[in-house]
């Protein structure tokens, strides 16, 4: 009978062993969920810091090359160093007529016109575009235009905010 207890013992776990399983299983799972948790916030605030950079970087640089490519700013046309800032270019389009491109911001968009038709938004719904502003620099023998614009993306703790600046000089506007 002694050997039979011995080996009802053997074959099974006592209480006091599952305990300490559940309890070091529970600690596991707190660790990979916490774990999870933290790359799950990480993910987020470097998708919206991404967003943010994408976005600035492919309105800036639409606008820089359409303002490098003018001729003149409208300047009856814009809204010049305010926010929200509105530019309207003087440019010729591929046959050399004279046309205009305009980028303002409606909503928390920046969208284009060119020639009087809408084209749409330079910036994706995921940004918010809080603040942009155009400067009008004219000197002696040329034309410049520097823009601030302000993007923002994410909420909560994986909100990201940044403020952007360029200047382009009007290379049509070069005077001898």
């Amino acid at each position: 009978m002694a050997e039979q207890n011995i080996q009802n013992r053997e074959r099974g776990t006592s209480l006091i062993e599952m305990l300490i399983y559940a309890g070091i299983l529970i600690i596991v799972m707190a660790v990979v969920v916490s774990t999870l948790l933290a790359l799950s916030r990480s993910y987020r605030t470097l998708s919206a810091a991404q967003r943010v950079e994408s976005a600035a970087e492919s309105s800036l640089d639409r606008i820089l090359r359409e303002a490098r490519a003018g001729e003149s700013i409208d300047t009856a046309q814009s809204a010049l160093a305010t926010s929200p800032g509105q530019l309207t270019l003087n440019t010729t389009d591929e046959d050399g007529a004279p046309t205009t491109i305009q980028f303002f911001l409606s909503g928390q968009a920046i969208h284009v016109n060119e020639g009087g038709t809408y084209i749409g938004p330079l910036t994706p719904t995921s940004t918010r575009v809080t603040n942009l502003v155009f400067r009008r620099i004219p000197t002696a023998h040329s034309e410049a235009v520097k823009i601030e614009m302000t993007i923002e993306s994410g909420e909560g703790p994986s909100y990201r905010s940044k403020i952007f600046y360029g200047t382009a000089v009007l290379r049509r506007s070069y005077t001898e």
